[in-house]
C-alpha cells in the first residue's frame, strides 16, 4: 500500500508537470499575460537552436494567461492517468484519475491538501471513499506522506516553469507542422544534477541516484502550438518511456474537496 502511494503521488506531481517559485496568477498578471501574446513571435525553422530559458518565459506566460488545462500520461508499464488542473489561484487545484498496479485511484489537490480514494483506501479507512494527506495533519499518514505535497504543488503549478530549471539549455527545432512547433532538448547529466539539487525538475524516476545509473544525458521532445502553450512532451528516464499530452487549455474546470463525511484517516500497518 505504501508504494502505491508513493507512486500515486509522484505520478501527480509528473502529470502536472512544472516546478516554479511563485504560482501567483492575479487579474494583473493574467491581462500581462495576455498582452505578450499579442505580439508576433520570430519566425523560426527546422535546424534552428533557440535558448530554453527564453521558450519557457514566452510559454509560462501563455498558460498563466489561460488558467486550466486537461492532462494525460502515459508511463508505460507504471500506469496512466488523465487530470483536470486549475492553475488560476495562488494555489493550483487538481482532479485526477490514475491506474496504478492495475488499480484504480482518484486523486484530488485543493488548499494544499491530497484526497486518494479507491477500493484499497476504503477497506482501510472504516469504509470512508476517501483518505486525507494534510502536510499539518498528525495522523501517520500526513506524517508520512505530508512532505511530499510541497514539491508536487510545485510540479503542478505551470508546466512551462519546470524548463526553466536547467541553466544554459538549448532547444532544437524537429519539426514544424499546422502552426504546431516541436523541439528537442539534450540535457546533459551535469544540468540534470543541478536541477535535481535544487528541486528544479520534477521528472518522474529523476533522483539523484538514479542519475548516477544514467550512462549519458536525457533528451526531450517538446510541442508547443502558435500561442506557445504546451501540447505534448515525452521523455526517456532511465529506460522508461513517459509521454504527456496537454488540451483544453483555458476551458472552465471545477475542483473541490470531497464532503468531509466522505474522507477518513488511517494508520499505515508496520509490517
Amino acid at each position: 500500500m505504501k508504494r502505491t502511494i508513493v507512486t500515486a503521488l509522484a505520478l501527480s506531481g509528473a502529470l502536472a508537470l512544472g516546478a516554479c517559485g511563485s504560482t501567483t496568477a492575479d487579474t494583473g498578471t493574467g491581462s500581462k499575460a495576455g498582452t505578450s501574446q499579442e505580439a508576433p513571435a520570430a519566425a523560426v525553422k527546422v535546424g534552428d537552436t533557440v535558448d530554453l530559458a527564453e521558450l519557457a518565459t514566452k510559454s509560462s506566460a501563455a498558460v498563466k494567461d489561460k488558467g486550466s488545462a486537461h492532462m494525460t500520461m502515459d508511463l508505460g508499464a507504471e500506469g496512466k492517468a488523465e487530470a483536470d488542473v486549475d492553475y488560476s489561484g495562488t494555489s493550483p487545484k487538481m482532479a485526477m484519475t490514475m491506474t496504478v498496479s492495475g488499480e484504480k485511484l482518484d486523486l484530488v489537490y485543493v488548499d494544499k491538501v491530497m484526497y486518494m480514494g479507491g477500493a484499497s483506501f476504503a477497506q482501510m479507512a472504516g469504509g470512508k471513499k476517501w483518505i486525507k494527506i494534510d502536510p499539518n495533519g498528525k495522523d501517520q499518514m500526513s506524517q508520512m506522506m505530508g512532505p511530499m505535497l510541497g514539491q508536487m504543488e510545485s510540479s503542478m503549478s505551470n508546466p512551462a516553469e519546470q524548463l526553466k530549471g536547467f541553466e544554459g539549455a538549448k532547444a532544437t527545432v524537429k519539426s514544424i507542422e499546422g502552426g504546431n512547433t516541436t523541439y528537442t532538448v539534450k540535457l546533459t547529466k551535469e544540468q540534470l544534477a543541478a536541477a535535481v539539487k535544487k528541486q528544479a525538475a520534477g521528472v518522474p524516476g529523476l533522483t539523484e541516484e538514479s542519475l548516477k545509473q544514467m550512462p549519458d544525458g536525457m533528451t526531450y521532445d517538446l510541442t508547443f502550438d502558435k500561442d506557445q502553450l504546451p501540447l505534448t512532451m515525452s521523455m526517456d528516464v532511465s529506460g522508461q518511456a513517459l509521454k504527456m499530452t496537454y488540451s483544453k487549455w483555458g476551458e472552465p474546470v471545477s475542483i473541490k474537496a470531497p464532503a468531509a463525511s466522505e474522507v477518513g484517516t488511517f494508520e499505515l500497518p508496520t509490517s
